[in-house]
């Protein structure tokens, strides 16, 4: 007697409905991709105790047929694809027919729905994946579904659900994603009764970001882009300010279908290079829009992974136009606004709405503005080698005059736009930081030899520090040699260290390298003893300094080409525009 029989049809789409249906987050985001599938501009979710005992979801596209209706809850049945070819060139949301019949086999459903050619519209009442019902209803065109007691069938997937609050977050972050994604359709959420989304369409994107994280948020977001012919990309990226510690704002859309890309997200942290916190992630959204053949989107089974047949590529150009619009961008932040954002990983949700209007406005022209010759010549720069760029914070602002020195350790400095306070020693932690990347990379190194050479003592622990490390020493230019016992003798430096207390720079960096919790980690890793050099050299806080000094200092940071954030991530200087002033003292 044979032992392998097939599975009776309502337990295969309990099996299907265990890959689609995790939660009644899942149900929400088949729905709504569905209704977008379906060319609607409005989309509705209502939704009661987090989804666990009623979901539904209205929209105002094509609606079906009654045919439809009932070929619409069987298995693998779908209008979006009809032979093998089409799976390598998907352009919708859903594909592969599971969505309806899987919810339908662990819920009770009501799907509702009419099209434009028919007199009246359609009601189907399906229980547990059996049709109960069904008949003739007056309805506006477009589709209705309904979802009573999910997994009331399957109580052993009910009792893994979390409480209710973590379900809706689970919902809402389905739902803002969506929103992101299509800011062209209008989207409402309802949780028991009381409206907790309500987007209105737009033209686009920055607009949704104010709505959904608040008007300062976006405003501390920068356009990227890169356009080709196979290929597109546009979006956002956060200025440094707003990294979090966590990656649940990194937002990656490939034709409207939002991904996971872990080497993506790490492809543009890394474009952040230096101007992030340790473990902070950069804020981004990114759309890739691409040619469907380019792409497969039949890699996972809720389509949150996806296939490039040439990634190496994609990834390069993130990197490219990442790196550039950090670049080409004042990255200031502003005093009150935007500074403690350095340091929280919340979005402030205040928006003031007297200026949320302005700053779309001065938004929705981006596309517009930019032509079809700029895409062009921005798509040849950026996968092109970066040339040498001689740019300056000069050039991008009004030059800086420094103005006084408060506690020894900021610097006021003025210009046209208003004031800007300097962290002394983070800033010169930057400069330094800058000349000694450039002298490890460098050929023609900048050597200082000593008329008298140096002995410094170390200890056995520094001597093997020292041992373990003096490849890299050399390469930024100092000349060290055992003298014997446990001195040393220095005989060069790197030019730029000539005034410095040098015995007291080496110990301070293998001091560093010790405290780490691994040192041996860290053995010939020059960027790392790079930033603690450029840390121990810099400028002190409650080192006095002069006018001439200060504008000393200016002057090297603008010369910068990346000068708003110490190698560690924090800021080097805040802005306190006239206008802030105006608005703190009540004249505006």
């Amino acid at each position: 007697m044979s032992i392998i029989k097939l599975l009776p049809e309502n337990l295969v789409n309990q099996i299907a409905a265990g890959e689609v249906v995790e939660r009644p987050a899942s149900v929400v985001k088949e729905l709504v991709e569905n209704s977008i599938d379906a060319g609607s501009d409005r989309i509705v979710v209502d939704i009661k105790d987090a989804g666990n005992t009623f979901i539904k979801v209205s929209d105002n596209g094509r609606g079906m047929s009654r045919e439809d209706l009932m070929m619409c809850i069987q298995r693998h049945a779908t209008s979006k694809i009809s032979c093998e070819s089409d799976l390598w060139k998907i352009n919708t949301m859903g594909f592969r027919g599971e969505a309806i019949p899987s919810i339908a086999s662990v819920s009770n459903m009501i799907i509702k729905s009419k099209n434009a050619d028919d007199i009246s519209g359609t009601s189907i009442n399906v229980k547990g994946g059996n049709v109960v019902s069904m008949e003739d209803i007056g309805i506006p065109v477009g589709t209705i579904i309904e979802v009573y007691d999910l997994f009331f069938n399957t109580p052993a997937r009910q009792k893994f659900l979390k409480k209710e609050t973590t379900e809706l977050g689970h919902i809402t972050t389905i739902f803002d994603n969506i929103a992101l994604a299509n800011p062209q359709i209008a989207f409402k959420l309802i949780h028991n009764e009381k409206v907790i989304s309500d987007f209105p369409k737009s033209t686009d994107l920055i607009s949704r970001v104010a709505e959904i994280f608040g008007k300062n948020t976006a405003d501390a977001m920068l356009p990227i882009f890169y356009g080709g012919t196979e290929l597109q990309i546009d979006g956002f990226v956060g200025k440094p300010l707003l990294s979090r510690s966590t990656s649940q704002h990194q937002y990656f859309f490939v034709n409207g279908r939002c991904i996971q890309h872990h080497l993506f997200a790490n492809t543009i942290k890394s474009a952040y290079h230096s101007m992030l916190m340790e473990n902070k992630k950069p804020v981004f959204i990114i759309n890739i829009k691409i040619n469907p053949a380019m792409v497969d989107v039949n890699a996972h089974p809720r389509k949150t992974e996806v296939r490039f047949t040439d990634q190496q590529a994609l990834n390069s150009i993130l990197y490219s136009a990442t790196k550039t619009v950090l670049e080409k961008n004042n990255l200031i932040p502003k005093a009150f606004v935007e500074a403690q954002r350095y340091m929280s990983d919340s979005f402030p949700k205040e928006i003031d709405s007297n200026h949320v209007g302005d700053f779309v406005k001065n938004f929705s022209n981006y596309d517009k503005n930019f032509s079809a010759q700029d895409s062009i010549n921005f798509s040849k720069n950026i996968l092109m080698e970066r040339e040498q760029n001689t740019s300056s914070l000069i050039q991008k602002e009004p030059v800086l005059k420094s103005i006084v020195q408060i506690s020894d350790s900021y610097i006021v400095a003025k210009n046209d736009e208003g004031l800007v306070l300097i962290d002394q020693h983070a800033a010169h932690e930057r400069v330094r930081y800058e000349e000694l990347m450039q002298q490890s990379s460098s050929a023609d190194k900048k050597i200082q030899p000593l008329l008298v050479p140096l002995q410094i003592e170390f200890t056995s622990t520094e001597i093997a520090q020292i041992e373990a490390n003096i490849e890299v020493f050399k390469n930024l230019g100092f000349e060290i040699e055992s003298f014997g016992g446990n001195t040393f003798n220095v005989y060069a430096v790197p030019s730029f260290f000539s005034e410095e207390d040098i015995e007291q720079v080496i110990k301070g960096v293998l001091d560093d390298i010790n405290n780490e919790k691994n040192p041996s980690r860290l053995q010939g890793n020059v960027e790392t003893i790079i930033t603690y050099m450029a840390c121990r050299s810099a400028i002190k806080f409650g080192q006095k300094l002069n006018l001439d000094e200060m504008q000393s200092l200016i002057m090297q940071l603008e010369k910068l080409k990346m000068p708003y954030t110490c190698p560690h991530g924090r800021p080097t200087m805040i802005s306190l525009t006239l206008s802030e002033l105006s608005k703190m003292f009540g004249r505006k």
